[in-house]
């Protein structure tokens, strides 16, 4: 249960080895290869080598090929019938290796992508040449009522055109200013929408220039035609033909991608197969080389080292391993039992740990749970929490941090249905309340281990919220002494045990000073406590001046102490939130009676409210359980900015591998 220690691995191979090594290295999935820095900055080492090139871009183009091959099979072949957690959730397939990595299959599917892709692209291409057509028929809908062909020439004396002008003009008056200024000038009117009227206008040759400046104050715009042939009405009845063609290409190409729907799951093996090729390019293009040899550095794990040499041994290569620099740090992977191993998620959200700090996840699991279930704190909602974890875990085995979440939740869930025994909390107060309201039975007649429950065997919020606030409060101070004591063992552990005793313990003389105040000691017993920080919080500073100023300044981190106490009040607050909604939700339900329509209503507004008390308070809940770790508990020991272990090994998605060893 600690931080794995991390060596520091360089190898030497052959450079025509180098991608059977790094599928090798994959396989073991403990080796994090990573840039070599020393050798970059060193004019002697890029003399004889320089950076590796891969195939990343073709590989990512690859990947994205096989993503939009599926996402086609989403749209135009879905999976029928999927309930809804199965459509969250994916059902994985479990392979072995040696299927996973075989190159024929890859290459199928890879083929299979690029014909649905081809038909994806077809697909749009005809819905662009839809969307122009069906622009087009737009444009000649407003000309429809004109018989006059579109490519209708004017004569050697008679001028044609089409206009169209804001449909607020006037067209009575635009017709008389024609009548004055171009007699022969005629002004018909094909139709007119919200927007404009469309126009047909005819004049004398002569008279077109001064017809064109007697229509310019209405705003008169020209249309042109040059691209159609016959009347309006002639070409929205071709258009029609081509655009009722066009949905038959795109449904027969779409058919076309449904029938290729039983390569999915195919395609979902090759894309999971990309990004461990992706992963294996990256690697490769932090090696160096000269065409000869190959030069990877990286970080290996201490436990893994065995295996990995047994893979290495394979090939002619040449490695060493050391330990880290006193400067370095190597990146963090946390080892804990495998019934631990959800909290990892609650630690990763905030910052992984020093390479050379603490684990935090031993010291968090319990309490987690607790500050969880004692804010949730109901028998109900803690077995449906764990019951819906449970089932989504043992039917789609969720992985990385989607799997801790899941499997935590199941701990989560037993942990409020215990403080729920402890708290009286069943669905909130609905046994009392039903027995009352539908069914007239007083609290106090129900029996007498019933009674006792929902009174609240420790604590009831609802009916003694100061106790539930005072037992926070308790909670707290011990949950900070806690973090305390780590800081301490961490002091010993390092060398530097004064230091961290004179961090903590002049602070536990301090408290103590004002609980004896209020166990009836003179008031300036305080001043005591007062003193024995201004002498000691100042150890770290230099100079008798720095020691001293240092030592009153730290009078002031009293009010954060005060707030971090405080903070645990939040305990209560969200215990009581989540009985007063059930409560509430309890009362609405029952107010019916015992007929068929109160039946009916208590089973609405049952199911309703208890849904929305659970799904809204379980993200509270959760922020607050893990709020109270990362400012208050943290802030007394951890040192935290620790970079994740990132080793080459399989992430996959869709599949689940069996790993074999040939």
């Amino acid at each position: 249960m600690a931080i794995v220690k991390m060596k520091r691995l360089r190898v030497i191979a052959l450079a025509e080895e180098r991608d059977e090594l790094l599928a090798r290295l994959l396989h073991v999935g403990c080796v994090e290869v990573t840039e070599p820095e020393g050798a970059l900055s060193d004019p002697e080492w890029m003399a004889l080598l320089h950076r590796d090139t891969s195939a990343l871009g073709d590989v990512k183009a690859s990947a994205n090929a096989v993503n939009a091959a599926l996402e086609a099979l989403r749209k135009y072949a879905p999976e029928t019938k999927k309930k809804l957690l199965d459509k969250l959730f994916v059902t994985r397939k479990v392979i072995k290796e040696s299927e996973f990595l075989n190159g024929k299959a890859l290459e199928t599917a890879l083929n299979s992508a690029a014909e649905i892709n081809q038909r994806t692209q077809r697909i749009s291409q005809i819905y662009t040449q839809g969307n122009r057509i069906s622009a087009q028929r737009a444009a000649l809908v407003p000309w429809a009522s004109l018989d006059l062909p579109l490519d209708t020439k004017s004569t050697e004396h008679a001028q044609i055109s089409f206009h169209t002008c804001p449909a607020g003009v006037d067209l009575a008056e635009v017709r008389a200013a024609l009548l004055q200024a171009a007699p022969s000038a005629e002004l018909f009117e094909a139709s007119v929408d919200k927007e404009l009227h469309y126009l047909l206008l005819v004049c004398h040759r002569d008279e077109a220039e001064t017809v064109a400046e007697t229509v310019k104050p209405w705003s008169f715009s020209t249309v042109s035609f040059k691209e159609f042939s016959g009347t309006a009405a002639e070409n929205i009845t071709r258009i029609d033909a081509e655009l009722a063609e066009n949905a038959k290409e795109r449904e027969h190409v779409a058919a076309e991608i449904t029938a290729m729907g039983g390569v999915r799951q195919d395609l979902q093996i090759c894309a999971d197969r990309l990004v461990a090729e992706l992963a294996k390019q990256a690697a490769r293009e932090k090696l160096l080389t000269n065409g000869t040899i190959v030069f990877l550095e990286g970080w290996i794990t201490e436990p893994g080292l065995p295996k990995a040499e047994a893979e290495m041994m394979n090939y002619a290569c040449a490695w060493e391993t050391a330990e880290p620099l006193e400067e370095e740090e190597p990146p963090v992977l946390l080892e804990n039992p495998h019934w631990m191993n959800p909290i990892n998620m609650v630690t990763e959200m905030y910052s992984m740990p020093a390479y050379r700090g603490i684990d935090p996840n031993p010291l968090i699991f319990f309490t987690f749970l607790f500050f969880f279930g004692f804010m949730f704190a109901d028998v109900a909602y803690g077995i449906i929490i764990w019951a819906l974890c449970f089932y989504i875990t043992r039917k789609y085995h969720p992985k990385y941090t989607m799997g801790y979440m899941f499997r935590l939740g199941q701990y989560m869930g037993i942990a409020t249905a215990i403080c729920g025994v402890f708290t009286g909390g069943f669905f909130g107060d609905v046994i009392p309340k039903f027995a009352e309201m539908m069914l007239g039975i007083p609290p106090t007649q129900l029996p007498r281990w019933l009674q006792t429950f929902n009174n609240g065997i420790v604590v009831n919020p609802i009916n003694s919220p100061m106790n539930a606030l005072i037992l926070a409060i308790v909670i707290g101070v011990v949950h900070l002494l806690f973090g305390q004591c780590i800081h301490i063992y961490m002091g010993f552990r390092d060398g530097t045990s004064v230091d961290a005793l004179l961090d903590v313990v002049p602070w536990w003389a301090f408290f103590a000073s004002i609980g004896l105040v209020v166990a009836g000691l003179p008031w300036w017993t305080i001043l005591i406590g007062c003193l024995i920080l201004v002498l000691t919080q100042g150890h770290t500073k230099r100079g008798i001046l720095g020691k001293l100023m240092g030592g009153v300044a730290s009078l002031y981190d009293v009010t954060s102490w005060l707030s971090d106490i405080l903070s645990y009040s939040r305990l209560m607050a969200l215990m009581l939130a989540t009985s007063v909604i059930a409560s509430v939700m309890n009362t609405l339900g029952t107010l019916g009676g015992m007929s068929v329509v109160g039946i009916i209503m208590f089973i609405v507004v049952f199911i309703i409210g208890h849904v929305f008390n659970v799904g809204v308070n379980v993200i509270g809940t959760f922020v607050h359980a893990a709020r109270l770790h990362y400012l208050e508990f943290f802030g007394k020991f951890y040192e935290e900015g620790g970079a994740p272990f990132q080793p080459l090994s399989y992430k996959t998605k869709y599949v689940d591998i069996i790993e074999e060893e040939n």
